[in-house]
Parts: structure tokens; C-alpha cells; sequence
């Protein structure tokens, strides 16, 4: 990651993530679901997990692999690591190990039998060094399980709320190849990034399904904080004039109102569900 990138994720947004870490958690749980069952995690197997965010995969993983395995969080934001070393000593699991480090450059001390991100690798600098990088992790024959967001026009969830924004302030614009949600929603892109890496028998699968936006049990209310809040909908909105962010609050709230079922906002979503062999 830039320089910039990892002092930002260990300041104000690793301070963000952890304060709206449940909701973010929730909001991908069905992904992560299916996520989880695609790797299938073994009884003692080495996993390292890239971008282990607040643990909560890497605790589970780690209860997989019992009792021999082990598992390795990697992350940029030391917030998030020391929250991960808490969070696992509370639930009483001891084999993990978590480590504050850019997965495009760190070394490991010695292979793992597979690696695995939920969302955790859309945002490097150099994604062939980082990609290349993971590889020299795992041991041959082993693999690569990760999930990232599918085409922008499949998860309106996050279409929607921009497109608002957009009409009270020129939203800051990404290089679809720059760090960014939707760096990877093209798989026959992210096959040829993966094998240039190293990777083989890449597959790339569809998950299509509702994402609860702002969490399980978020009202149209919260959920619209929760974007305006935890995904920085707000801040070019802050800047641009006093008032525009609660004119955009309502409109996001009026518009998430027919997505409100069962208590929770509940929006069509797609991300892939990548593995590949070392």
C-alpha cells in the first residue's frame, strides 16, 4: 500500500472500521458464508488470512484447523490487530497469530498450506508484486480463497447512495485499475492478474443474494448513517457546505425505505468467490 494508505488505516479509518466493525461484519455475513463453506478449512492445516480485519474469520478458521493448524492475520491497521489478539483471548483460541504488516511486501517466517481474504485485497498499490508476494506464502499444491465485489452494476446498494451524494457534491472518482471496491469485479481480469502471480486452476464464482445494509436489524434511519458514517459518503459532503449531508441523509432514507423487510434493508448484491492453486 502508499505510504498515505497505511498511515490513513492507522489513524481515522482503522478508528472507523473498529467503531462500525459489528455492522460491517453483519453486512457481509451472507458472502462470508458462502465464503467460508468454498474453503472448507481441515483439521490442522497453516492458513494466513490477508486483510484479517477485526478476527472474526480468523477465530473461526482457527477453530476449523484445531488442533494442530494454525492461522496467520495479516493487516495493515495495528487498531485492528490489537482488537483481533483481544477479541481470540476472549473466545479462548490460542492457535493464531496476528501480524501488523502491507501483505504487497512482508515475508513470512515459513509457507502455509493455503491463504484466504474476505475482502481484503482490492486496494494494494502494486497488486501483481502483492499477488506474487501471497504466492511465495503458500506452499505448492496449496491455495488461495478470497472473495472480492462483483460488477458495480449488480450491487446497487452502493450505486444508490452515491448517486445521491452526487447531487449535492462532485463524489471523489477512482481509476477502475486503482485501488478501489470494484478493482477486481472483472474476472477474466482478475485470472490473468492471478496467474502473471503464479497462480493456477484460477476459478472465479458469482454469489448473488441480499446484503443487509448496515447490519442485521439496521433501519432505514441507521443504514443511512452507516453509509453516510462508516463509508465516508459524508465527508465530501461535510466539506462542500453546511446542511448538505442532512439534505442527502433524507434522500438516502427515503430511497432505502422500500428495502426494508423483515428488519432489516435488505439489497441485491454480487461479489466473486476467487481459488486458485499455488
Amino acid at each position: 500500500m502508499t505510504d498515505q494508505a497505511v498511515e490513513d488505516w492507522n489513524g481515522e479509518v482503522g478508528e472507523r472500521w473498529l467503531k462500525y466493525l459489528v455492522p460491517f461484519e453483519s453486512m457481509i455475513s451472507p458472502i462470508n458464508a458462502a465464503l467460508m463453506k468454498a474453503a472448507a478449512f481441515k483439521p490442522d492445516e497453516h492458513v494466513v488470512e490477508i486483510g484479517s480485519g477485526g478476527g472474526k474469520n480468523v477465530i473461526e478458521i482457527a477453530k476449523a484447523v484445531a488442533p494442530s493448524g494454525d492461522v496467520t492475520g495479516v493487516d495493515i491497521a495495528q487498531i485492528l490487530i490489537d482488537h483481533s489478539k483481544k477479541r481470540a483471548a476472549e473466545a479462548g483460541v490460542g492457535n493464531v497469530d496476528f501480524k501488523c504488516a502491507d501483505a504487497q511486501t512482508t515475508k513470512l517466517d515459513a509457507p502455509r498450506d493455503r491463504a484466504f481474504s474476505s475482502f481484503g485485497i482490492m486496494f494494494f498499490e502494486d497488486p501483481d508484486k502483492a499477488f506474487a508476494n501471497i504466492r511465495s506464502w503458500v506452499k505448492p499444491g496449496g491455495d488461495f480463497t478470497f472473495s472480492c465485489w462483483g460488477p458495480p452494476d449488480k450491487n446497487p446498494w452502493i450505486g444508490m447512495v452515491g448517486a445521491i451524494a452526487g447531487k449535492y457534491v462532485e463524489m471523489p472518482e477512482r481509476a477502475p485499475d486503482g485501488p478501489g471496491p470494484f478493482r477486481m469485479a472483472d474476472p477474466d481480469a482478475t485470472k490473468a492478474l492471478l496467474e502473471r502471480a503464479g497462480w493456477k486452476e484460477v476459478t472465479c464464482t458469482l454469489w448473488q443474494g441480499e446484503q443487509l445494509l448496515g447490519g442485521e436489524g439496521a433501519t432505514p434511519e441507521s443504514a443511512a448513517d452507516f453509509v453516510m458514517n462508516a463509508l465516508a459518503i459524508g465527508e465530501p459532503l461535510d466539506e462542500a457546505g453546511p446542511g448538505l449531508r442532512d439534505k442527502a441523509r433524507v434522500e438516502i432514507i427515503e430511497a432505502l425505505k422500500p428495502y426494508y423487510k423483515d428488519g432489516s434493508v435488505r439489497l441485491d448484491a454480487a461479489a466473486w468467490i476467487v481459488t486458485a492453486k499455488a
